[in-house]
């Protein structure tokens, strides 16, 4: 008995600081706010979570392929063949990861179209928020490496070269996954 009251007195704290605002019929906009003084988070439909991954991978893609299309046309410049053949080895390297990338940031369309065939499914969302994370780390190594040629060619020095490729990846990867990463285990952490 005495644990059915602590429920109830627990279960109507949280509801006292819970606040839960629906628009439409089918959920589209949930607004949760545990307490007053947090922001306002809102939860997604499938639907809305479909739509901001396709939305997602459209932003990123022209940017993807302007980059293979660099590294496509750098290959038959005159100034391509003065790099060492380690340097034109980390290009193709390059160039290969960014082709990658390119794959992976549109599986989720093409698996939307072929598996789900117009459906949605918490499956599918997964799935495609993990191909365009991994989309992103390719990424992220391919704008190195190809920082490192540059600026070897430029300041003729492989150690600032590397230096500067180094610093490129580690920006990148905090901005792309650490801050995000330490944002989502604050949120976590606050409900």
């Amino acid at each position: 008995m005495r644990n059915d009251e602590a429920a109830k007195r627990l279960a109507a704290e949280i509801l006292s600081r819970t606040r839960l605002k629906s628009r439409g019929n089918e959920g589209e906009d949930t607004q949760v706010n545990i307490h007053p003084s947090d922001r306002e988070i809102q939860i997604e439909s499938l639907k809305d979570e479909a739509r901001n991954i396709h939305e997602e991978a459209r932003m990123v893609l022209p940017g993807i392929q302007a980059l293979f299309g660099f590294q496509l046309i750098a290959v038959f410049n005159r100034p391509f063949f003065d790099l060492d053949p380690f340097d034109r080895v980390l290009h193709l390297s390059s160039l290969v990861l960014v082709a990658v990338s390119i794959g992976l940031i549109m599986a989720p369309a093409a698996d939307h179209r072929l598996a789900e065939r117009g459906r949605i499914s918490s499956r599918w969302v997964k799935l495609a928020s993990r191909y365009i994370a991994s989309a992103m780390a390719t990424l992220m190594i391919a704008v190195s490496v190809d920082i490192y040629i540059v600026a070897t060619m430029i300041v003729e020095s492989p150690i600032i070269g590397a230096a500067l490729g180094a610093l490129a990846g580690c920006f990148l990867g905090w901005l792309w996954f650490a801050l995000p990463l330490i944002r989502k285990s604050r949120q976590r952490g606050a409900y």
